[in-house]
């Protein structure tokens, strides 16, 4: 496998990748630097938006307009001019920000908050369903609500709690957008770094980056089993997702707190599995 660097921007904290088939772009966050990061194949362009504070997700509304999550809430961003308008601002505690975050097969907005604390975190965080107009509070308890994603059949849930070093799954029910049964499926005890941003390819298995520790692995959640890796020559890996045509290339955001020349870029590599499409967000028109 040849891994490439993609990106031409060197982020603070790179995250959030998104790849949206239709428009043949991948878009991320650098959290940090408060910027939104958008990569053209169709011209192989990169463009950079400005946000007046943290941005930690998004989710495409479509060829003019995203979704992110900012410290405390959920706003549109227009491609065309940069602009952003608040659709829901959180009354949620003051030591907490939003992070990781994406949508449903419905079109709905889940996005997780961490406590900002992260060398002694609190278990301060919630995790969060976004309908357009309502906000609903699915779990709280959580130390740094992060990685999540669903199985293929859309039948499964799966958040990761970083300090915890824990992916956890839940039954989930796609009509009520709504989860139960919370069980422990992949276990960091004896693995390097913590998990942080995740994935999942259409086979099922979860792809987890390991931030502090220098790769991203592949999980079968059924049996709690680490089947593959793919080691990146930076420490602090953030999160991945899948794309391109084939939907069998995957997408890596890192960190530069380390200080390696490559830190903060977004890699890329082609692997023998291909991913689950994103979905859009349909709580506004």
């Amino acid at each position: 496998m040849e891994l490439k660097v993609l990106s031409k921007y060197k982020a603070v904290l790179a995250e959030g990748p998104v790849y949206d088939y239709e428009l043949n772009k991948l878009f991320w966050v650098d959290i940090d630097g408060k910027k939104v990061i958008t990569h053209d194949f169709n011209v192989e362009e990169e463009k950079i938006y400005n946000t007046p504070d943290v941005v930690s997700s998004l989710c495409v509304i479509d060829d003019k307009k995203i979704v992110v999550t900012l410290r405390h809430g959920f706003y549109v961003l227009n491609l065309d001019d940069g602009k952003l308008l608040q659709l829901y601002e959180l009354k949620d505690i003051e030591e907490n920000r939003f992070n990781d975050g994406k949508c449903d097969v419905l079109g709905r907005y889940w996005a997780g908050t961490m406590n900002l604390n992260t060398q002694d975190p609190k278990p301060t965080g919630s995790l969060y369903r976004f309908d357009g107009n309502v906000i609903t509070k699915m779990l709280d308890g959580l130390y740094i609500s992060n990685g999540l994603g669903w199985d293929p059949d859309n039948t499964v849930f799966y958040l990761v709690d970083t300090p915890l070093r824990k992916v956890f799954a839940f039954d989930f029910d796609k009509e009520k957008g709504e989860i139960y049964n919370k069980r422990v499926v992949v276990d960091f005890k004896d693995e390097p770094g913590r998990p942080d941003g995740m994935t999942v390819d259409e086979e099922g298995f979860l792809w987890i980056a390991h931030s502090r520790g220098g790769k991203v692995s592949r999980w079968n959640p059924r049996n709690g089993e680490k089947v593959f890796e793919i080691k990146l020559p930076v420490r602090d890996v953030s999160s991945v997702t899948f794309g391109g045509k084939e939907m069998n290339q995957l997408f890596i955001t890192t960190m530069s707190r380390s200080g390696e020349p490559q830190a903060g870029m977004v890699f890329t590599v082609k692997v023998d599995v291909r991913g689950l499409k994103s979905y859009r967000f349909k709580g506004i028109l």
